[in-house]
């Protein structure tokens, strides 16, 4: 891969423009190894988030005060647990030491 100066980008025909990287998904057994070190309130909170998104596609598009009401909670679910997450730091060590 050729280093492209980044004012140099722009002026590239679009073919040759670098593609952004795709996100990795990372294995099973990695995230495995990842969770593993964490502790159980972090794993906690990741897995309300995914519960919240989950129940938030079945509500129906706020035909109800009560349906609104469920959404308020949900989306109040989802703030406290993002919260949580984001007072950790991002990079925590799973460094295993020989």
């Amino acid at each position: 891969m050729s280093h492209i100066m980044p004012d140099r980008v722009a002026d590239l025909i679009p073919s040759q423009r670098p593609k952004p990287a795709d996100p990795a998904v990372a294995p099973f057994a990695v995230a495995l190894f990842s969770a593993s070190r964490r502790p159980d309130s972090q794993i906690l909170a990741a897995a309300e988030m995914a519960d919240v998104e989950r129940d938030l596609k079945l509500l129906r598009p706020l035909a109800s005060v009560e349906d609104r009401g469920d959404r308020e909670t949900l989306l109040a679910r989802y703030a406290a647990a993002d919260k949580h997450l984001s007072a950790v730091p991002l990079r925590q060590s799973t460094a295993v030491l020989s």
